[in-house]
């Protein structure tokens, strides 16, 4: 190659590097529509894969993680329940305000019988967020835990946030 030919090389090789620093959370985010044509299709492994490739890409993309949580939970599969686990956290150790992704990892704990984890996740997602769904789920898992007091405590405040919530009402009147 001659002098003029590698400088221009070295031109096209560096504006692809830059490109790609800027354009990575849209890469990232074309990643999850594509990940989200094959979740459609019922073809989850695939789907995940393309999840994880956008995370690898841009690890705070919220949408990649909700997404590789939620097709881990549909697979059903105990590697990718752990996975989402080791993602989830990673995500929320840089995001612990994200309550939509709080929730899919308290969902991966209490797939992996993780219940404790579980119950805390559900708890601080409906805390955030007032949340009548994630203060339900907490209410479930308490009592899973044996715990019946604080499962009526977070049914009541299921019943605060969204008066008349029927998983709550039903649950507090099974107990009683």
């Amino acid at each position: 190659m001659t002098g003029s030919a590698v400088r221009r090389a070295s031109v096209a090789a560096l504006g692809i590097g830059i490109a790609a620093v800027i354009l990575r959370p849209q890469i990232a985010d074309a990643l999850v529509v594509r990940g989200d044509e094959y979740l459609y299709r019922s073809q989850d492994a695939r789907a995940l894969r393309y999840y994880a490739r956008a995370l690898a890409i841009d690890a705070d993309d919220g949408a990649a993680a909700d997404r590789f949580a939620f097709a881990a939970m549909l697979s059903r599969d105990p590697q990718a329940i752990a996975a989402s686990l080791r993602e989830t956290s990673a995500y929320l150790a840089r995001h612990p305000e994200d309550a939509t992704v709080r929730m899919d990892r308290a969902m991966a704990y209490r797939a992996a019988g993780q219940l404790p984890a579980a119950l805390a996740d559900f708890a601080l997602a409906g805390a955030q967020t007032g949340d009548a769904r994630a203060l339900a789920f907490a209410g479930f898992t308490a009592e899973r835990l044996r715990e019946r007091a604080l499962a009526r405590r977070y049914w009541r405040a299921a019943l605060s946030a969204r008066p008349g919530f029927l998983p709550a009402r039903r649950a507090l009147a099974r107990l009683r």
